[in-house]
């Protein structure tokens, strides 16, 4: 089926691909999209109100996560931070299976008492181990959280100027949509002006703890 000019088909994306930050403000956009179709009815029995036509923005929140510099910017140092913990987890892993080795092959030489006080301090450093790998994957959500919530309020912040200047007073989720012209999309230009201001994601790439 031939496209109309100036229109542009919008698909859902993956709710759950999203940044946490960003589900609360997608919920957002969710809520004024519900708003703006709950008056449709009330506007049809009273009326048009003269000189008052509510102006519609739309934005795709995935792309603001994925296509500004700091999206792209944090992706990397998420995985460079997820990197250096997963090797941190995995060189204590092999020093475990190592020392399990170990024990397994003394079993017969170590006297009872003495095997049995190093099978405690074996499974005290596995003890160990599994609060390590939890510890430094809170470590890693607290950096995600944070790097999220700032892009979030910078993102909240470009639109609410967008919406100012085009004097809009909803911005609604490309999800929302099925079909918009083209000129209420304001994506490209929220991008533009995000990488301005945030031109990259100020994560410090967390150090897995090594203890002596």
């Amino acid at each position: 089926m031939a496209r109309r000019p100036g229109l542009s088909r919008l698909t859902p994306i993956d709710a759950g691909a999203c940044l946490p930050g960003f589900h609360m403000l997608a919920m957002v956009l969710a809520l004024w999209a519900s708003l703006a179709v709950a008056t449709v009815p009330s506007a049809a029995q009273n009326g048009p109100v003269p000189g008052r036509s509510a102006m519609i923005l739309i934005v795709d929140m995935q792309r603001i996560k994925s296509d500004t510099a700091a999206g792209r910017d944090m992706l990397a140092k998420t995985i460079e931070i997820r990197k250096r913990i997963q090797e941190g987890v995995a060189q204590r892993g092999e020093a475990l299976r190592k020392e399990e080795r170990r024990l397994a092959e003394e079993r017969e030489n170590l006297d009872p008492e003495e095997f049995r006080k190093q099978v405690r301090a074996f499974e005290q450093q596995v003890f160990t181990n599994r609060e390590f790998s939890e510890r430094e994957s809170r470590r890693l959500q607290l950096v995600l959280s944070r790097a999220s919530a700032l892009l979030t309020e910078r993102a909240t912040a470009v639109f609410a100027a967008i919406m100012r200047e085009r004097k809009a007073e909803v911005l609604l989720d490309s999800t929302q949509i099925v079909l918009s012209v083209d000129s209420l999309d304001i994506t490209g230009e929220a991008i533009r002006r995000l990488d301005k201001i945030l031109p990259e994601m100020p994560i410090a790439l967390v150090e897995p703890e090594v203890e002596p």
